[in-house]
């Protein structure tokens, strides 16, 4: 063997522990929901070192099949939920909803109005005496993990006739609503570190690497009705694209 295979085989080796513990995983020896063996423990017994089991957990983890709980272990997805959870959501085009991959059981919703100052009126590009800024902090069995800064024009609250003495109306409008009756959206992706105090009254991850979607959703006129930024963290952040 020359030494040119010897050093492809061993670059594949993580690659062969992957199949095995995907098969694994597939005939039931680590069940959907269950915790994964310690690395250790794991290493030992698919007799590789602690690198080659975390490059093929890590594999793993990519491909949606396991979870990696921080502090607390690796556990098994079921790849049929995570599928049929994205076919659920494909009609909300919410980027929290649409890019995460954890998905939100409740949303906590602050907002205020107040005289918009002029980064604002220029973010909106157009004069409005006032705006509606909304923060919502979304959770999942109610820890926070994924963060939304949103700025609305008051004539459009008017227009939708949005009650704000009833604040679902508002975050109904936000999450449902204005990808419903949009004539356009225009997104902006980049790597940000400001999440966890952009968010302010919750740090929504333990890291400061954040996914920062800016988002701007048109009317038919070519004005601004809401302006948003979201923020993911980058671990939890994923895209599927179809061309």
């Amino acid at each position: 063997m020359t030494m040119s295979d010897t050093s492809v085989n061993k670059k594949l080796k993580h690659v062969r522990v992957y199949d095995q513990l995907y098969e694994q995983i597939l005939n039931g020896t680590y069940p959907a929901g269950s915790q994964l063996p310690s690395e250790t423990l794991l290493s030992e017994h698919m007799g590789v070192s602690r690198m080659t089991l975390r490059k093929s957990l890590a594999l793993l983890i990519e491909d949606g099949i396991v979870k990696n709980v921080p502090g607390v272990g690796n556990f098994i997805c079921s790849p049929d939920t995570e599928r049929k959870q994205e076919s659920d959501l494909s009609s909300n085009k919410h980027p929290i909803f649409s890019y995460s991959t954890k998905v939100p059981d409740n949303t906590e919703l602050d907002f205020r109005m107040e005289p918009p100052t002029r980064s604002i009126l220029d973010t909106l590009n157009q004069y409005t005496p006032a705006v509606v800024i909304t923060d919502r902090w979304y959770k999942k069995d109610n820890v926070p993990f994924a963060y939304s800064l949103s700025f609305l024009p008051i004539e459009l609250i008017a227009e939708k006739q949005i009650d704000l003495t009833h604040p679902d109306e508002l975050l109904h409008y936000l999450e449902s609503d204005c990808y419903k009756t949009m004539a356009s959206c225009h997104r902006i992706c980049s790597y940000t570190t400001t999440g966890n105090f952009t968010a302010d009254k919750y740090a929504i991850s333990e890291h400061d690497s954040f996914l920062l979607i800016q988002e701007n959703i048109y009317d038919e006129n070519g004005r601004i009705q809401v302006s948003s930024k979201h923020y993911i963290p980058a671990g939890l952040f994923r895209i599927e694209l179809s061309l």
